[in-house]
């Protein structure tokens, strides 16, 4: 089943998720008919770029609706280019093991206000037949591991149908 070899890693340039897709890359090399998809959430568009005053004008409210969509595009794409780096590293461990270049995709996932990365994660494995979701995890201590929520421990709850490996 095509499904079954298909694994979508969430890289944000965390060394946990460079653990991640090192952890995937050990496992899988030399292996073939398996594709590796790296999803990369960007960050949530600035509340400035959400929405403007509107206008009484039609015509004006066009125009700055249309002005919006511009900068939006554009905060989008500059975001894309700064997370450029994060996957090209995760790319080049996965080259290194012998993983061909047509095996591995790239995918951003925009989210206008703050992202619910284990839905964008879900969603993006479900668009792509991939059968497995890993995460890396970072450790923590005491108080601070009481407080923070864990994208892993989410995936493990809510990633029904799907194989869901946390590297920490």
């Amino acid at each position: 089943m095509v499904r079954d070899k298909n694994i979508i890693i969430g890289v944000d340039g965390s060394d946990s998720s460079y653990r991640a897709v090192s952890y995937v890359a050990e496992l899988i090399a030399h292996q073939k008919g398996i594709l590796v998809v790296l999803l990369h959430v960007l960050p949530p568009i600035p509340p400035e770029l959400l929405e403007f005053g509107g206008s009484e004008d039609p015509e004006k409210e066009g125009a700055l609706s249309k002005e919006l969509k511009k900068d939006q595009a554009q905060w989008i794409d500059n975001a894309k280019k700064a997370a450029q780096p994060i996957l090209e590293r995760a790319k080049s461990v996965l080259y290194q093991v012998g993983i061909a270049p047509e095996a591995v995709t790239t995918l951003f996932s925009e989210s206008i206000h703050q992202p619910e990365i284990v839905r964008e994660l879900i969603e993006a494995a479900t668009k792509q037949d991939c059968g497995t979701v890993v995460v890396g995890r970072e450790s923590y201590s005491g108080f601070s591991e009481m407080m923070q929520r864990h994208v892993g421990e989410e995936l493990v709850r809510e990633g029904r149908g799907f194989a869901i490996w946390v590297i920490e």
